[in-house]
């Protein structure tokens, strides 16, 4: 006889972020809704119902649930709510197993025997701290610390984020799962001509490009894109969608120093509709981050069918797979090079298309569930019952 778990999640990022955490957290669920429709039952806990027709869609699923603070109280203390109430609404929702998918898991869940898991996706304020101010740095510290300390497994984004848990945290490695992020279907889905053609209208796109999506940080090295650019020929242009940040102003006066504003494309507010078109409109998507914990991006370039050039040292060689070009992230004359060979070399473009997309079979949603399921098993939740 199947045992009918209940499973709780974090779910303020799946509801209150498109992408990013967001995108991850609505993966997780839907893969695991999917996967175990008939003998689990899963609570979304979101401390604020915001507008997001990604995650209604999750809420209409038949064996998942959307739950918010309870009184007036609660739901203005929301964040409090978040860390310390949780526990105690998820017992009395019968939740079994807690997973906090964003680094964070709530107090009081081992005194409610609730058994829990937490996904790590990074510890980047930790490896770069001159990035993040020192507030930031000790509250992620204590927090994450704190959920690693607490859960009765960890899940990491990566190999590269596993070795940070053991290593800046002093986890054990026996603790830690590793489970790869995947893309939205809708990466997987054709892409009509007339979509691209569309995008490139909308957003007054050149015929042919380079692409790179991400907020703009320091850390997502789109500087080292912009030199780049400095050196290949003057019909090359180059897309970047994303958030801007104020390393985005230093950026645009390096680029009109380089007299390149005609050049250089700065998208914002794409709609998730409209990204897999932007994907397909580009001759390769560059990423030279110099740190990821993941990068889904990668993933959603390649699923859609473009070639990727990344930077080598960190999580990007597990989501771009040994078919992708890797580059040094503070090498422009390396980057250079992988461009122009990518552009001159029909051959070698066209085998890292298929090449890519057979790497992508091994981040589907039946995958991902599948791992997280084994991590469940260790801790004594079999949803295969």
């Amino acid at each position: 006889m199947k045992h009918n778990y209940t499973i709780g999640f974090d779910a303020k990022y799946a509801n209150a972020e498109l992408n990013g955490l967001g995108s991850y957290s609505r993966f997780i669920i839907n893969a695991l809704a999917k996967a175990c429709s008939e003998n689990a039952y899963l609570r979304m806990y979101t401390p604020k119902r915001l507008p997001n027709r990604e995650y209604d869609k999750l809420d209409a699923l038949p064996n998942v649930e959307s739950m918010e603070p309870d009184g007036a109280l609660w739901r203005k203390l929301s964040s409090l709510w978040r860390l310390l109430r949780i526990s105690k609404d998820a017992k009395r929702g019968d939740v079994e197993l807690f997973h906090g998918l964003t680094s964070r898991l709530p107090y009081g869940l081992a005194r409610r025997d609730i058994r829990s898991v937490v996904t790590i996706h990074n510890l980047i304020s930790l490896r770069y701290p001159k990035q993040s101010n020192i507030f930031e740095r000790i509250i992620e510290y204590i927090e994450t610390h704190s959920a690693c300390r607490r859960a009765d497994r960890i899940i990491a984004a990566s190999e590269a984020t596993k070795r940070d848990i053991a290593h800046l945290l002093g986890v054990s490695h026996e603790k830690i799962d590793v489970v790869y992020d995947g893309c939205n279907p809708i990466y997987s889905e054709p892409v009509e001509i007339e979509a691209v053609e569309e995008v490139k209208r909308k957003y007054n796109l050149p015929e042919r490009y380079l692409l790179n999506i991400g907020d703009m940080e320091e850390r997502k090295n789109f500087g080292l894109i912009v030199e780049a650019m400095a050196e290949l020929p003057e019909d090359v242009h180059l897309v970047v969608v994303g958030r801007e940040t104020g390393y985005t102003r230093r950026i645009k006066s390096r680029i009109k120093s380089l007299r390149m504003e005609e050049r250089v494309h700065i998208v914002r507010n794409v709609e998730l509709e409209e990204r897999p078109a932007i994907y397909k409109g580009a001759d390769m998507f560059i990423y030279p981050s110099k740190f990821e914990g993941f990068a889904t991006e990668i993933l959603e370039a390649l699923t859609v069918g473009v070639p990727v050039i990344a930077a080598r040292g960190s999580s990007l060689e597990e989501a771009g797979g040994e078919h992708s070009i890797y580059v040094s992230s503070k090498d422009c004359g390396e980057l250079v090079d992988a461009i122009e060979l990518l552009s001159k070399d029909d051959e070698l473009r066209s085998r890292m298309i298929a090449e890519g997309q057979r790497h992508v079979k091994y981040f589907r949603s039946e995958v991902a569930a599948y791992n997280i399921m084994k991590c469940y098993r260790r801790i004594g939740i079999d949803l295969s019952e």
